[in-house]
């Protein structure tokens, strides 16, 4: 049977219950369309596709975590957009924003992360010629603040977020990011064992599969210290507080920090890479030279350090204080 008789059948049967008046009318309606029944392959390319674009994306030579990246939030896109890539329209992408910022309660910054994704993956899937439009091409982006995106934590609110930490893994999470500046995908992979509690430092993989030495407060030992005491299995730095004791996952980490933000009364704008931009500031705050900065967050470029340590008029009359006035 094809897929015009089919739909006939099944609107008639459903609706009319075999009247021939019907039976007649919807075959005169219908015998000038052209009608194909969507098969289960077809409603599912969606993921299949996916896994195309990463392989490309692999082949152009983007990092395993820039891979990894992609694959969560375009797989996530799809569990709930489920439907053929060629039929997927702009209203499909818009509700799909609405649902990470009303449902999700994304930052803007995270929702533009998303946004630039699917624009990507359209973006290569139209090049391809595997979808004839792009459903991407009426999106916009969001008009970020990025000068408030980019505010570190003040003193006050920093001892706020330590304040509301529950126990040695939150208290030892905070302490390790904001005094050693890392990157969440280098924290993710640490292992408990590649600490040097003695000197306080790790050697970390940064961007680029670049190693770089790093070091930890005299507060992030302590807390460190206590956390590995007491918890019950695991080689990772982080962990899951359930067997089998996993290694923390960027995303994990992701929402621990985000619950510490609500729980401090900070509007979850705390994220792991604010606490790597407060690092950057506290320590140009106090003196220490931006070229060590530099080092220390593993940037290639001090155009990037300088960013993350804006110059700001707080700054400024904090260096001229001390080197100057007196």
């Amino acid at each position: 049977m094809n897929a015009k008789k089919e739909l006939e059948k099944r609107i008639i049967s459903t609706v009319f219950a075999d009247s021939p008046d019907a039976i007649e009318a919807i075959h005169t309606i219908l015998k000038d369309y052209t009608i194909l029944r969507e098969t289960d392959e077809e409603k599912s390319d969606l993921n299949k596709r996916i896994k195309h674009y990463l392989g490309a994306k692999r082949i152009d030579g983007l990092s395993p975590r820039t891979l990894e990246n992609y694959k969560y939030t375009l797989e996530l896109f799809a569990e709930r957009v489920n439907k053929s890539a060629s039929r997927i329209t702009t209203d499909d992408i818009r509700g799909y924003i609405t649902y990470l910022s009303d449902t999700r309660h994304l930052a803007e910054t995270s929702l533009q992360t998303h946004i630039n994704t699917l624009r990507a993956f359209f973006g290569w899937l139209h090049t391809e010629e595997k979808i004839k439009k792009n459903p991407m091409a009426k999106i916009k982006s969001l008009k970020l603040d990025k000068k408030n995106a980019r505010q570190a934590l003040s003193v006050e609110e920093l001892e706020r977020l330590r304040d509301a930490c529950e126990g040695y893994r939150e208290k030892a999470l905070v302490e390790f990011l904001v005094s050693t500046g890392c990157r969440l995908s280098e924290v993710a992979q640490l292992k408990a064992e590649d600490l040097n509690l003695a000197d306080r430092s790790v050697l970390v993989t940064g961007k680029g599969d670049k190693d770089r030495v790093v070091y930890f407060s005299v507060r992030a030992r302590l807390m460190l210290q206590e956390y590995i005491k007491e918890r019950k299995g695991g080689d990772g730095l982080f962990i899951s507080s359930k067997s089998p004791y996993d290694p923390l996952k960027p995303r994990a980490i992701q929402r621990i920090i985000h619950n510490i933000s609500e729980k401090a009364g900070l509007a979850g704008r705390v994220h792991p890479h604010l606490l790597r931009h407060t690092f950057a500031t506290l320590a140009l705050n106090s003196g220490m030279d931006v070229t060590v900065i530099q080092r220390l967050l593993g940037h290639e470029d001090i155009a990037t350090t300088q960013i993350y340590a804006a110059m700001n008029e707080e700054v400024v009359k904090h260096q001229y204080n001390k080197y100057v006035a007196t």
